[in-house]
């Protein structure tokens, strides 16, 4: 009879998914409506633009991807 042992590195390779999806959730989404009525539901899934960026910047081109199916507006 042999008893088995986790190894230590099988667990931290597991630990590493929550520590990314940690640090998703610090940059939140940009979350702007589609501007096409019939598409208002869907939103922008890019990380919202800086704050700091200079005056008269541009948006970036919003984007959300649902499948195979990708909108840009």
């Amino acid at each position: 009879m042999t008893t088995a042992k986790p190894r230590a590195d099988a667990v931290e390779a597991t630990a590493e998914p929550v520590a990314v999806e940690e640090v998703r959730e610090e940059v939140p989404e940009c979350g702007v409506p589609h501007y096409l009525p019939a598409l208002t539901h869907i939103r922008c899934q890019r990380d919202q633009q800086d704050p700091d960026r200079a005056p008269g910047t541009p948006d970036h081109q919003h984007r959300h991807q649902d499948g195979d199916a990708l909108y840009q507006w």
